[in-house]
């Protein structure tokens, strides 16, 4: 069966213009299909599909819980709390966050009642519910009010009662903190205050004497119409008492320093540096009024949104140095910086690789075909995967995509390259090439027939190297990730396509446009050097090649053992930018994740033993050194919302004193009382058997967020085997998912380096076994050529190892990748190898690989240099993982040139004498 791939080169120089149409016209269908392209920039579309994030998805649906922090950032000096200016600046901003009409309609109250947390609302919280300075009036009033009870007879009892309920309406009830509140406090005098909050004192002693009091009261020498009137009045006073009581076991200190920086809070009110003022939003497109898939647009109003506050707010106080975060616009920030930075490196590589190709021909023309030729593969790429995408096959880009171009450009220009030189090589050794002097002398035919052999010779070493790099990639097909299997479908598409492209529409380019009037010494140097003589005579070594290269893997086996996987989440991004900057503070200094994590407990919620469950799983967090600030829950929300609602007040007491209807009704006014659905939406599931508690951790290292979920799950695991009932404890969130997502994408990328290796292995065997028709010799040859492949893969490692660089999500790909287009110049230089023995079966080893390395190394050389030149352009990138990928890529591409001039010549001399052999019996 004829060779469609020939066949279509051959058709290439035959009808030069009838195939280049057809071939235009293919790459504009196929480009029109970018149309149908779907990309998703959020950091869903890095995420698996398994169990957590299906949790995840399931809360966000039920829940709402797609929020975003929008925090206000003020910088104080040390002094500064001491300072009552400071408190009401403070005050001010966290009743402009809660006033801002862009944000009211989208509040979302992540803080029990409230969306909003900051260091005065705390401490106007304190001041109300636990401050004995500040309640002494009242504490006064109602004890007196008490006494006059106790020394009232028959006549002025109505009297003292009435005075005892004006007393008990002065009792605080916990209340969400209103911006009115904020602005009119007095937060004058804050050295004081701020001691006695130091101190843990609260209202305890004074409530359970007021109790005490109030329960005296029943035990004095009154008739029992009077005691029945008194039981009647202060049987409300007494809830408002215990509720206050129940009040005092509440951290207010600790909610006001969650608000500073972690290593300031031994010290807090000396501290030097930021505070946070938090108001949290739903950030869900749907709510907005939105597209689903309009996250995009939704984080550009919130962006927009938030800069027009801080002008406000920087007006209002004249303070400057005001800022916001939030992580819309760490997404539009980080986000159109990577998008600058990406066109940048992509023409910055287009640039160079055209340089390139330039001082390898000397010829604009042939330079700007391999460049736009390229180009347009590329395009049809991206068109062909809308394609897929519009028939059915996920083909969803994300910001991984964006390196794309880089790749294709750098290691597609090869391609090219070798098709160029191979037809100039054959057009010198043609019968006119001896009297040629420049490119443009040959004749019609002469040329035709070049470009057609040159071509299809080169064809036959790029098909086998196309083939084991397309199967490479595919092999991120069995990636648990959907966006790392997007991602080699699309490499792998576009090598294919610019292959095409090269052994088609380049010589028929060549064919139909006459050729620049080149020297033919300047177009074509085949002659050999010292370096090819130097090649030669150490293939005629294998021992000591072999015992240098054995010698050279000892060291880098040690350094492989140095080698590492470590990711850091700030290395992704470029901290010279004000809100990744601001990002990197958030999680440092306040250890603060992204998003809330979550703990999801299943079980019969609203009964005493779901109660109990949800008392030891906080006890558990809260107790936990891995927790930061206040885990919150439902029944967080429920007690503070009982003195909102007198209804709920009543069911609770109802359940504290045993009631048996006491829970039915609890669950009905939750999950069926619109009043009450309202409340408890944000935590409780609609079926009643499903509640969250949400919490804070500091998550910016990917491996400390991954043992941070071990830890969470085997504490999770603990709570269960305490709890009563048969429910089950789980832990997921934005953050533990993204640092899944790393750990799976080193998982598979080492996955993927084994599986092209093996492919390798099989494809040589086979392609040996077929070229020679013998299987014992095709097994052999595979094996010798894929064994320098392996050892580039070890130095690669070793010297990363040796040097620092750890295994990223980046840098992991290099071993796929070297062996991928290491392959190529294996292929490339055995098959030359072959030709040369075939061509001359009487000359030795030496003068084989002289005339190998003078000409087709010479051009792995130049490939070599071209795609080196394209990584290398990442070293432009501001963020390291990419700077490192680049430097550890062309380590990677010498070592795999080296190896196939150095080793595989030395290693292959057998079989060259075996070839030469059987060539000269046939004769």
């Amino acid at each position: 069966m004829r060779n469609p791939f020939f066949a279509l080169t051959e058709k290439s120089v035959d009808k030069p213009r009838t195939v280049l149409a057809c071939l235009f016209a293919v790459v504009i269908i196929l480009s029109s299909g970018a149309m149908h392209l779907k990309f998703d920039n959020s950091e869903d579309g890095f995420f698996p599909d398994n169990e957590t994030v299906r949790l995840l998805n399931d809360i966000e649906d039920e829940y709402q819980a797609s929020v975003d922090f929008v925090r206000i950032i003020n910088e104080v000096e040390q002094g500064d709390l001491l300072v009552q200016e400071t408190w009401t600046q403070l005050a001010y901003i966290e009743a402009q966050l809660l006033l801002d009409e862009n944000f009211q309609p989208y509040q979302y109250p992540l803080f029990g009642t409230q969306p909003n947390a900051g260091m005065a609302s705390s401490v106007i919280q304190w001041h109300t519910l636990q401050d004995s300075s500040h309640s002494a009036i009242w504490l006064g009033e109602l004890s007196s009010s008490i006494e006059l009870v106790r020394q009232s007879n028959s006549s002025t009892l109505s009297a003292s009662l009435d005075s005892l309920n004006t007393a008990s309406s002065a009792i605080p009830e916990f209340q969400p903190v209103t911006p009115g509140r904020l602005i009119e406090w007095d937060f004058s005098n804050p050295e004081s205050w701020l001691a006695r909050i130091d101190s843990s004192a609260d209202l305890s002693d004074e409530l359970d004497g007021l109790i005490g009091q109030l329960a005296s009261l029943m035990q004095e020498n009154k008739s029992q119409q009077e005691l029945g009137l008194i039981a009647v009045n202060s049987g409300p006073v007494f809830g408002q008492l215990n509720m206050m009581k129940g009040l005092q076991d509440v951290d207010f200190r600790e909610a006001i320093l969650s608000n500073i920086p972690v290593d300031e809070r031994n010290d807090p009110w000396n501290m030097s540096g930021p505070v946070i003022t938090t108001l949290v939003i739903s950030n869900d497109p749907v709510v907005h009024g939105k597209a689903a898939t309009d996250f995009d647009s939704t984080q550009n109003d919130i962006t927009k949104w938030s800069n027009s506050l801080v002008e406000k707010l920087q007006q209002d106080t004249g303070d400057d140095e005001i800022r916001s975060f939030s992580f819309a616009q760490f997404g539009v920030g980080s986000t159109e910086t990577l998008g600058k930075e990406i066109g940048i490196l992509t023409s910055s590589a287009f640039f160079l690789l055209a340089l390139i190709l330039w001082f390898n021909f000397r010829s604009k023309r042939e330079t700007a075909y391999v460049m736009v030729l390229t180009i347009f593969a590329i395009a049809a790429t991206y068109g062909l995967s809308g394609w897929l995408e519009f028939f059915g096959v996920n083909m969803i880009f994300n910001a991984a995509m964006n390196s794309i171009p880089v790749l294709l450009l750098a290691i597609g220009v090869d391609y090219g390259l070798h098709v160029v030189l191979r037809i100039r090589e054959e057009l010198k050794n043609s019968p006119e090439g001896a009297s040629a002097e420049t490119m443009r002398d040959f004749s019609v035919e002469a040329r035709k027939l070049a470009i057609r052999r040159g071509t299809i010779f080169t064809s036959t070493a790029l098909l086998i190297a196309i083939f084991t790099d397309v199967v490479g990639f595919l092999s991120f097909r069995f990636s648990a990730l959907t966006f790392l299997q997007v991602f080699g479908t699309v490499i792998a598409i576009g090598l294919f396509l610019i292959y095409l492209l090269s052994i088609s529409a380049l010589p028929a380019l060549m064919t139909l446009i006459p050729a620049k009037k080149l020297p033919i010494d300047k177009a074509s140097k085949i002659e050999i050097g010292p370096v090819a003589k130097g090649l030669g005579r150490l293939s005629m070594q294998p021992m000591k090649v072999g015992i240098i290269a054995v010698l050279l893997l000892i060291p880098m086996f040690i350094g492989f053992q140095q080698l590492e996987v470590g990711f850091e989440q700030r290395d992704q991004f470029d901290q010279s930018i004000p809100v990744v900057a601001d990002f990197i503070l958030l999680s440092d200094d306040f250890q603060s994740s992204r998003s809330p994590l979550y703990i999801v407990y299943d079980g019969d919620v609203l009964s005493d033993v779901g109660w109990e469950s949800w008392n030891l799983t906080m006890s558990a967090l809260t107790a936990s050194p891995d927790i930061t600030g206040v885990p919150n829950g439902l029944w967080d929300l429920v007690d503070e919302s009982r003195p909102q609602y007198a209804a709920l007040d009543e069911i609770m007491i109802s359940i504290e004193s045993g009631e048996s209807d006491g829970w039915n009704d609890l669950s009905e006014w939750l999950l069926t009382n619109e009043t009450g659905r309202q409340l408890s939406s944000a935590l409780l599931h609609s079926n009643g058997q499903q509640t969250l508690i949400s919490f804070q951790a500091n998550t910016l290292d990917w491996q400390a967020t991954v043992d941070l979920n071990d830890r969470i799950e085997e504490l999770l695991s603990q709570v269960e085997g305490e709890m009563l009932d048969d429910g089950t404890l789980k832990v997921s969130g934005r953050s533990l998912i993204n640092a899944q997502t790393t750990s799976d994408v080193a998982s598979s990328s080492i996955q993927s380096t084994a599986i092209v290796a093996i492919v390798i292995l099989v494809m040589l065997v086979s392609i040996h076994s077929v070229r020679q028709n013998n299987l014992v010799q095709g097994f052999a040859r595979g094996i010798v050529s894929w064994i320098p492949l392996m050892m580039v893969v070890c130095w690669v490692y070793g010297i990363m190892g040796f040097t620092g660089y750890n295994i990223n999500p980046q840098t992991v790909t290099i071993g796929a990748l070297s062996l991928g287009l290491g392959v190529d110049y294996a292929v490339h230089f055995t098959t030359r190898l072959e030709e040369e023995v075939e061509h001359n079966p009487r000359g030795n080893q030496q003068e084989w690989v002289e005339k190998s390395s003078a000409t087709t190394g010479r051009a792995m050389f130049g490939a070599a240099l071209t795609t080196a030149g394209g990584f290398a352009v990442l070293n432009l990138s501001a963020l390291l993982p990419l700077k490192l990928f680049g430097q550890a890529f062309v380590v990677a591409i010498t070592l795999a040139l080296l190896s196939s001039l150095i080793l595989l010549p030395a290693f292959y001399s057998k079989f060259l004498q075996y070839d030469a052999k059987k060539y000269l019996e046939e004769e």
